[in-house]
């Protein structure tokens, strides 16, 4: 995605031109935002579909106290 493929987008789809009043829109538009932002929940959740995982401590990179490391019930639970 950048510019001229988000303006190509919107307005395939006339009612969609209103995002271009919204300051994410704008931004990208303008080249004022990186074309990419974080990843964070949204990342981690479609790492746990691929990765067929349990929980999103088993896909992002946490600091787990030594309790939590030896009590995985997640295992038991994890996807096949």
């Amino acid at each position: 995605m950048n510019a001229e493929t988000l303006r190509q987008q919107l307005e395939t789809h006339q009612p969609a031109l209103i995002f271009l009043n919204f300051p994410y829109h704008k931004g990208i538009i303008n080249n004022e935002l990186p074309l990419s932002i974080g990843g964070g929940i949204g990342q981690s959740r479609t790492y746990m579909y691929l990765l067929k995982k349990a929980h999103l401590g088993e896909t992002s990179v946490t600091v787990w106290p030594k309790i939590l490391k030896e009590y995985v019930p997640c295992q038991k639970h994890t996807r096949t």
